[in-house]
């Protein structure tokens, strides 16, 4: 047996029940808007992007046990999700005129338990990309080293 030196435990991203809000928004109106580094994600999350920009970053968030929703109504704008690859996504959204996509390639098998961020809602001559995040993709930092040696 091959000892790998010390272990790190994962970091821990559920917080109890009673911690988590019920529901709460994000409304872009011809702007940006972005959420990132640690926040926490309520039960119900409503999305309204109209010819704007909205940045839903969970690779840092706190959320609660079982399934958080997020809604997204999103008009002539844009709405990207990214996912760690610790959380189940399912996607049943729609769009008319619009891309409506889940990329889920690289998220592994996970166990039923896993907190799941549930994605819906309708696209209108919009864009909602929910993509989760590749854990063996290059840093930044190895990208530019990658291309000072070439």
């Amino acid at each position: 047996m091959v000892d790998s030196g010390p272990s790190v435990a994962p970091r821990s991203f559920v917080v109890p029940s009673e911690m988590v809000p019920e529901r709460s928004g994000i409304v872009s109106f011809v702007g940006s808007n972005t959420r990132e580094g640690e926040w926490l994600l309520p039960r119900l999350l409503r999305v309204v992007s109209i010819f704007g920009n909205v940045e839903i970053d969970l690779t840092r968030a706190r959320v609660g046990p079982g399934t958080s929703r997020i809604e997204v109504l999103c008009v002539f704008g844009n709405v990207e999700i990214t996912v760690p690859p610790e959380m189940r996504v399912e996607s049943d959204g729609s769009g008319m005129l619009s891309n409506f996509e889940t990329n889920t390639k690289v998220q592994p098998v996970l166990a039923p338990d896993a907190p799941l961020i549930s994605v819906g809602g309708t696209a209108y001559f919009g864009n909602v990309e929910i993509r989760v995040v590749d854990p063996n993709a290059p840093g930044w930092f190895d990208k530019l080293t990658a291309r000072l040696r070439k």
